[in-house]
Formats: structure tokens, C-alpha cells, sequence
């Protein structure tokens, strides 16, 4: 039997901080389609997934799969929902203001799909070390790391040290937009009401913690910027200028 990996990427039209960032221009492509063409050179099936009419045109046409879906509470809700429409086994979120998350890295989280069989309720959440200043910054989601690096044990908007023991000095992880689950997990997942940390931190991976979901770390170095803000994407098009 061939087991089937998908990639959703979800996307809204309107954010408090940056209205219409899904058609921000990173290197002249609208900030989902630069998202969308990451993840398509993995060679996997990719699809955007929004409520959005316009997004969806934008994606047809960049002859990008697009998956129109109600409103929904958060990115992981709307995943949910647009992969019953796929016939997939498995499934990589990659949040749609994540450019800077390489298909690289997009395999290596792939290339770990197989341990979600091992835990009935499980995810895996792309991590990476940042220091201390990054750290300070409320939005991003810092998490605390156990089992040698390879779970998480809780995520805060607050600074959370890990004590790597390679090293002689604390470390920080902060949280990405990549995750991947089993369809039965995700669909579990998104079964459950927001908990009272999800609600506090507003994190939403913090729904898994509260109801002994499983979350397995996958450490990545991209160095990268979620785009919240105008701040933001001048950071991500300054870092895909060096590089």
C-alpha cells in the first residue's frame, strides 16, 4: 500500500497587523505563491486552502491547487477541513506567512512522518534555536524542549530556556508554521475545543498539550521570519537578498 503525504497551506485575507498579506511581493510573487512554490519542490501534492475568493483566483491563476473553506478559528482548523477533500494519509501545515521555510526542511519534517503511527495522538511541530534577544519577542511562540530535543513539553509567547547538553549556555527554540500530523490526529485535533492555555498563550498547538497529544520537535535552521508585520516582510526580503 503506497502512503500518501500532502501539503495544505492555509491562508486568510485579513490579519489585524498586516491586512492582506497573502498578497504581499516577495521577489514580485504574492507572499502564498512564493509559500506554495516552496512546498511544490518537495514533489508532494500541494494545496492553499482560504475562505477567501480572492486568494483562491490568485491561485488559480499561478495554477496553484486551491481549496475554498468556511471561516475558521485557526490555520489548523481550516487544514482539517480542506483535507477531507484529499485522499492523503498523512499532512504537513505549512502556514501561508512562512517563506522562509525551505523545501529542505519541508523534506526533513516529511522524512519523520512515519513516528506519528507510534503515538495514537501525535504531531510534529518544525523548531529552531534563536537567541536570546528573539526570544524576548511576544509573537513569537518560544517552546521548552524534553527528551533529549525530541518533544515539546509546553510553548509560551514568554522566553522558555532549554539546557542543550552539547552546549555550556542555555538555548532557546521558537515554534514554526510547519506541522504535520496523521489525518486521524489532525481530524482529533480539530474535534477538540480551545483549552484555557491555547486561550491565554494563544498558541494553538497548546489545544494538543492540555488533551495529552504527543508533540515530536523537528529542529530546523532556516533562520527564519514569520510575516505578522510590514516590519517583517522587510526582514524576509532583506534575507532572501543575502543570501
Amino acid at each position: 500500500m503506497t502512503v500518501k503525504t500532502s501539503i495544505f497551506i492555509p491562508a486568510r485575507l485579513m490579519s489585524k497587523r498586516f491586512p492582506r498579506k497573502p498578497f504581499a511581493l516577495i521577489d514580485g510573487i504574492p507572499m502564498v505563491i512564493y509559500c506554495a512554490k516552496n512546498a511544490i519542490e518537495t514533489g508532494l501534492p500541494v494545496y492553499v486552502c482560504t475562505d477567501s475568493e480572492e486568494i483562491k483566483s490568485l491561485c488559480e491563476s499561478y495554477f496553484i491547487n486551491v481549496i475554498l473553506t468556511p471561516e475558521c478559528n485557526s490555520g489548523t482548523d481550516r487544514v482539517a477541513i480542506a483535507s477531507s477533500q484529499v485522499e492523503t494519509d498523512y499532512v504537513i501545515n505549512l502556514q501561508g506567512d512562512e517563506p522562509l521555510i525551505s523545501s529542505n526542511s519541508l523534506s526533513q519534517i516529511i522524512s519523520m512522518v512515519s513516528i506519528l503511527d507510534n503515538e495514537e495522538n501525535s504531531i510534529i511541530s518544525g523548531v529552531e534555536p534563536i537567541n536570546s534577544q528573539e526570544a524576548m519577542d511576544i509573537n513569537e511562540a518560544k517552546c521548552a524542549l524534553a527528551k533529549g530535543n525530541t518533544k515539546i513539553q509546553y510553548l509560551s509567547r514568554q522566553p522558555i530556556i532549554n539546557n542543550a547538553e552539547d552546549l555550556s549556555d542555555y538555548i532557546y527554540f521558537k515554534q514554526l508554521g510547519l506541522y504535520a500530523f496523521s489525518v486521524e490526529s489532525l481530524r482529533n485535533f480539530a474535534s477538540l475545543p480551545m483549552g484555557d492555555l491555547e486561550k491565554a498563550e494563544g498558541i494553538e498547538l497548546l489545544r494538543g498539550l492540555e488533551n495529552d497529544f504527543t508533540i515530536f520537535s523537528c529542529i530546523l535552521n532556516d533562520q527564519t521570519t514569520s510575516v505578522d508585520t510590514q516590519i517583517d516582510l522587510n526582514k524576509v526580503i532583506s534575507k532572501i537578498k543575502n543570501r
